[in-house]
């Protein structure tokens, strides 16, 4: 299994595939003495978030940063539960989506958050998997998306309990004028109740919901319910967790990106602990692919450049398909074609190709000549990006994108 899962930030949806309960290290785990059906009955399901809570804590786990990456701000790695026991170490987002999966594997239904900088976690208060029910402001949520902070603000308390993931490790260095560096013992520990109420206090006071923030606030980017998405979503984890594509990871040559640009997309989410987000307005600006054949590079927008050093090999598909979400997100705006109708068709064309010999080439021929309708573009990144693939889905990628490309 791979020491960290990677996560294309062009689709945030996609974080609800690594929430995977089957990862979880028995330390994550209530242990074998704890009836939790009896648990959540007495004491319902903050207090069977609690458990596993204080169960986790007890580890004695440090927080950190994530480790470098040249892909960072299109990539996002995020340690393995097993990978944070084995380094005693973690970031706010490594703890986020560790703590919703062990809340999913005992039918907790999971909230994932994100605002500028900062990731943390949460759960229903009045539903399970078991009793998923209707949701409060259900029309909110787009395909298990929430984007409006008010919504949240509404909810938050109500319907759901949303608890500060850092506060599982010991950290000084935390900023204290943040719910996340405040109310910790002298080992730098937050006890559980803290937790809870820093979780609340990022959303009551510390999230930017109008126009102009105030002192103290960060913007507000998502929250994930991470039961509908994996589930009704079609973004259910694998099987198997992915292999480490990291550079030099199992003898492959890596993929190391190079931007210049202006666009980030979807920042750094706790890559050394942050997420950039930079509101570009494009007022014309020409995408131009350069030619990556070979991988030689990808040039996207004004000024913008991306060097690939190698040839995407079996295990680098993810990272070709990260290249094309960045393209995505880089293109200037068209009032005829939604980014999102984009991503949405790119996935579909990734899930389908991630079956490998097994892809149904009609279909993804049928998707290919979709993306040449609405951003021919973007097909053209896509056919430089997977020139190199050696595996069967690679293969079978170039002949069914020559052929939409022949239209």
């Amino acid at each position: 299994m791979t020491d960290f899962y990677e996560w294309a930030q062009a689709e945030p949806r996609a974080l609800a595939r690594y929430v995977r309960p089957q990862d979880l290290a028995a330390e994550f785990r209530l242990p074998t003495y704890i009836n939790r059906l009896d648990l959540l009955q007495a004491e319902g399901p903050k207090g069977l978030a609690g458990a596993l809570y204080e169960r986790i804590a007890r580890l004695g786990l440090n927080y950190d940063l994530a480790p470098f990456d040249p892909r960072s701000g299109v990539v996002q790695k995020i340690r393995t539960p097993a990978h944070i026991l084995a380094e005693g170490r973690a970031t706010c987002l490594d703890l986020a989506v560790s703590f919703a999966a062990a809340c999913l594997e005992n039918d907790l239904l999971s909230l994932i958050v994100t605002v500028e900088g900062h990731a943390f976690a949460g759960f229903s208060a009045t539903r399970t998997r078991q009793k998923v029910g209707r949701a409060p402001k259900a029309l909110a949520w787009t395909k298990g998306l929430l984007d409006d902070g008010a919504v949240l603000q509404e909810l938050a308390g109500q319907e759901f309990v949303l608890v500060e993931c850092t506060g599982l490790v010991r950290s000084l260095s935390l900023n204290a004028t943040l719910p996340e560096g405040q109310g910790r013992d002298a080992s730098g520990a937050m006890s559980y109740e803290r937790a809870c109420a820093a979780g609340a206090e990022q959303v009551a006071g510390s999230i930017q919901v109008g126009a102009v923030p105030v002192a103290g606030q960060r913007r507000f980017l998502y929250a994930l319910d991470i039961h509908d998405l994996q589930v009704n979503q079609g973004f259910a984890p694998e099987a198997e967790a992915p292999a480490d594509t990291s550079p030099g990871a199992g003898g492959r040559e890596g993929v190391s990106i190079r931007s210049a640009g202006d666009v980030h997309v979807g920042g750094d989410l706790t890559g050394r602990d942050r997420i950039t987000t930079t509101n570009t307005t494009h007022t014309g600006d020409t995408i131009t692919v350069g030619d990556i054949s070979g991988s030689s590079g990808i040039a996207i927008g004004a000024g913008a450049s991306a060097t690939v050093t190698t040839g995407v090999g079996a295990g680098d598909l993810a990272a070709a398909f990260a290249l094309v979400y960045q393209s995505i997100q880089a293109r200037p705006i068209d009032p005829g074609v939604d980014k999102a109708e984009i991503v949405e068709t790119v996935q579909r064309i990734e899930k389908e190709a991630g079956k490998g010999a097994a892809a149904e080439a009609g279909k993804l021929e049928r998707w290919a000549k979709n993306i040449a309708g609405m951003a021919p573009d973007i097909l053209e990144v896509m056919a430089a990006a997977f020139a190199g693939p050696a595996t069967a889905a690679g293969t079978i990628l170039k002949k069914v994108i020559e052929r939409a490309r022949g239209g």
